[in-house]
């Protein structure tokens, strides 16, 4: 019976979908022009300091939720920003300098003996580490991450390498100063640029950063005493270092 009831209403009653929301949007075009404006002038401030700056603007109050809401819509979503070195206009200028003598070089690379330094702790490790749970589920034992005065231990290591061949790992403990350093390459580099260059090969040039230790007195000597060219490195470019 109920159902020959629906049917005939069905059949007398033209049904059409609703396609408007109960929930009415609080912003304008204009207000949301206005908030995009500020998200481009202000690219770290957070939603609340947003729905500040916009009643300022045109005296609109929204709250942080429906600007962050607001946002998302138009495709803002936010994200931990990206570290780079700090680089001044000089800086830049060099590495375009490097770049620009560089842009032929293709088995010349062969010869550059690359080599950086690395600092490893055991546990409490710098980079973020994120947890897939519930939110009733912050005190289980997984999404904790553990941590101990001093790092749990930790160790710093040299290396190198050149073409194909690959350097060893020297591992050193402490700060490291102008005779430092040399201690820790004298102990490696030449034996490797014996054994990865043939002797005939006189073109081959050492890398290194332009870090204190590398520019001492002190290793800048011992470097031209052994007869080890050095590269000439623009500041601030770790990320030149294929290493």
């Amino acid at each position: 019976m109920c159902l020959q009831r629906v049917k005939e209403a069905q059949e007398k009653f033209a049904f059409v979908k609703c396609t408007w929301s109960s929930h009415k949007k609080a912003s304008t075009p204009i207000d949301d022009r206005n908030l995009l404006r500020l998200c481009k002038k202000y690219r770290t401030k957070s939603s609340r300091i947003l729905s500040s700056e916009l009643m300022l603007s045109n005296g609109e109050h929204f709250s942080a939720r429906t600007v962050r809401r607001r946002l998302l819509d138009m495709g803002y979503k936010s994200y931990q920003a990206k570290k780079k070195p700090l680089r001044t206009p000089g800086h830049k200028k060099k590495r375009l300098l490097f770049a620009r003598e560089h842009q032929y070089w293709s088995q010349e690379w062969n010869n550059i003996i690359w080599s950086d330094e690395a600092h490893f702790e055991v546990l409490n490790r710098k980079n973020r580490t994120f947890v897939r749970r519930l939110r009733s589920e912050s005190d289980q034992p997984f999404n904790f991450i553990p941590k101990v005065q001093g790092g749990g231990g930790s160790i710093s290591v040299w290396g190198c390498m050149a073409g194909g061949a690959r350097g060893p790992l020297v591992i050193y403990s402490g700060k490291v100063n102008g005779s430092a350093y040399v201690k820790i390459i004298e102990e490696a580099l030449p034996s490797f640029i014996e054994n990865a260059f043939d002797s005939s090969n006189k073109n081959w040039m050492f890398m290194q950063d332009n870090a204190p230790p590398h520019r001492s007195k002190y290793t800048v000597k011992w470097l031209q005493d052994k007869g080890i060219k050095v590269m000439k490195w623009p500041a601030t470019s770790p990320d030149l270092n294929p290493i």
